[in-house]
């Protein structure tokens, strides 16, 4: 059994990983022919950003979807139609509509990735699920690493339309490897199809904002990355203007990020406890926003790579942190939509935070950019530091954490709540 666990974990891995080098292969070619044909830094941003908004849009106002079909089978539909989209932006020259195009494959990943965080129990079985989400995200970021670099080269050699070509292929291969996969996540036999969408919806912000560590934790991340997603583009002021490095230098430190995440997801991740998620959660906010204030305040190249590289750590135990939480304090009826509704909200501080990159550099240079966003990282996450490291510790599996999805009571609570089931909160999201 253990055995077929592993492989099947192998499968959706290689897969997610192969996903993942398709989707940054394909913005780097996009990027390219944008720039080839003259567009402007507006539109090549537009670019950007239309694949991210439909997470943060989108993908709440679906998830219910994602609670009600099987997992595997939705990530195949899903798939299989991000293949004939991804062909299709591989044959269009039109710019409008291939950022059209953009967006719905945006929109297939705000539905996939949710479901493909409800297949992982199913996977690894539910003592080893935070094995089976590090096992995800290294393959992710290895993916990230090799698809600009393979997208570079293919464009070099041949052009733009081969590496959107093999972006469909890559979808296609994931329909296919989940075609034969054995293992299937039923929905959940309490999921009520009678309550309005509507109401599905607002019970995945709910669920959230009714459990105190997850808020904590969900807004205290938010509010980090509002900061450290200023990194995507102040670091490219940085690395040329103070550190002077060449083309060369810019791709080893972007790389040493990713390398970082990679290293975290394969040995550091798996190994943490799920008690001890909080306060990992802590841990690397202080790591992440003392590596930022660091690099910026030293500007010296091999000072940068190492604090790159503990960005890239500490951004990993952070997502699998949160995807831990939420596995064990969300009960499985409403789990996908919550997976979803913290997508959207990390996802919004990313577009918020990497908005703001560019202004910031500008005003106070790529170091000083960096030192702020470090300053503010570690202010975030010292502001949530008492109620993470002493949070509650009521599981979702606990009657007195339970919800009712229908009615959004806990039990044993007196008098009643709206019939979204959401609770009202001093703090919501």
């Amino acid at each position: 059994m253990l055995r077929r666990q592993n492989a099947a974990l192998w499968l959706v891995a290689c897969s997610y990983g192969l996903s993942s080098m398709g989707d940054q292969m394909a913005v780097v070619a996009l990027t390219l022919r944008l720039h080839d044909q003259g567009q402007s830094a507006a539109v090549i941003s537009a670019l950007v950003i239309a694949g991210v908004v439909p997470v943060v849009v989108v993908g709440p106002l679906a998830a219910p979807l994602v609670d009600r079909v099987d997992s595997r089978r939705l990530i195949v539909i899903v798939a299989i139609l991000q293949t004939l989209v991804a062909a299709g932006l591989a044959l269009v020259e039109n710019v409008p509509l291939s950022i059209a195009l953009l967006v719905l494959l945006g929109a297939g990943l705000s539905l996939a990735s949710p479901a493909l965080q409800l297949l992982v129990p199913h996977l690894t079985g539910d003592g080893n699920t935070a094995r089976g989400y590090a096992r995800l995200e290294a393959f992710r970021a290895g993916g990230n690493v090799a698809g600009p670099a393979l997208a570079g080269l293919l464009v070099a050699a041949a052009d733009t339309h081969i590496a959107l070509l093999i972006n469909a292929i890559t979808y296609a291969t994931m329909a296919a490897a989940l075609m034969l996969l054995p293992v299937q996540n039923k929905p959940a036999s309490s999921v009520d199809s009678s309550t309005s969408w509507s109401a599905q919806v607002r019970q995945g912000v709910g669920v959230i904002a009714e459990d105190r560590l997850l808020r904590t934790a969900i807004g205290a991340l938010a509010c980090a990355i509002v900061f450290t997603a200023m990194l995507s583009v102040a670091r490219v002021f940085f690395i040329r203007d103070d550190l002077h490095s060449s083309d060369a230098g810019y791709g080893w430190l972007v790389t040493a990020h990713t390398a970082g995440m990679l290293l975290s997801s394969l040995f550091l991740a798996p190994r943490i406890p799920l008690n001890w998620q909080p306060r990992v959660l802590v841990g690397a906010g202080l790591l992440m926003g003392a590596a930022l204030i660091g690099s910026g305040g030293v500007p010296v190249f091999a000072v940068a790579l190492i604090a790159f590289v503990l960005t890239g750590i500490a951004n990993s135990l952070q997502g699998l942190a949160i995807r831990n939480l939420i596995h064990d304090r969300v009960p499985r009826e409403v789990r996908g939509r919550a997976f979803a509704s913290s997508g959207a909200v990390l996802n919004g501080a990313t577009l918020a935070g990497t908005a703001l990159g560019g202004p910031t550099a500008g005003l106070l240079g790529g170091g000083g950019a960096l030192q702020l966003a470090g300053a503010g990282t570690l202010l975030a996450t010292l502001a949530a530091a008492p109620a993470l490291v002493k949070g509650p510790r009521a599981k979702a599996n606990d009657p007195q954490n339970s919800v009712d999805v229908r009615t959004g009571v806990h039990p044993g609570e007196s008098g009643t709540r709206p019939s979204d089931g959401v609770a009202p909160t001093p703090n919501p999201e």
